[in-house]
């Protein structure tokens, strides 16, 4: 039994890891000088779940989401996602912004 437990900490550990790599990724794209952007002025980031195996994107304006950073309250997740501590925000087709409830 215990060492069910410790597997589900360490688990739960990767995956704070996981959110907070993609959190620093999408962090370090916004800030630079003209990211990448699509025909509709989209940035494409990584989806910021706690799934480790996740590996979605979200396009989104790159303004929205340097306001979600300033935030510091927020995740930009794909929608195939659902957190019972987050409520969504703003949802525009996959892209979904959520905030800690």
């Amino acid at each position: 039994m215990a060492s069910t437990a410790s597997n589900k900490l360490v688990a739960a550990q990767d995956d704070v890891a996981h959110r907070g790599a993609r959190r620093t990724e999408n962090r370090q794209k916004a800030a630079e000088l003209a990211p990448t952007t699509d025909a509709q002025g989209l940035v494409e980031f990584a989806c910021e779940c706690m799934s480790g195996d996740c590996e979605r994107t979200v396009r989104a304006p790159l303004y929205v989401y340097r306001r979600l950073l300033d935030s510091d309250q927020y995740l930009l997740q794909a929608g195939h996602h659902a957190f019972t501590s987050y409520r969504t925000i703003v949802q525009l087709g996959l892209m979904r912004i959520e905030e800690r409830a």
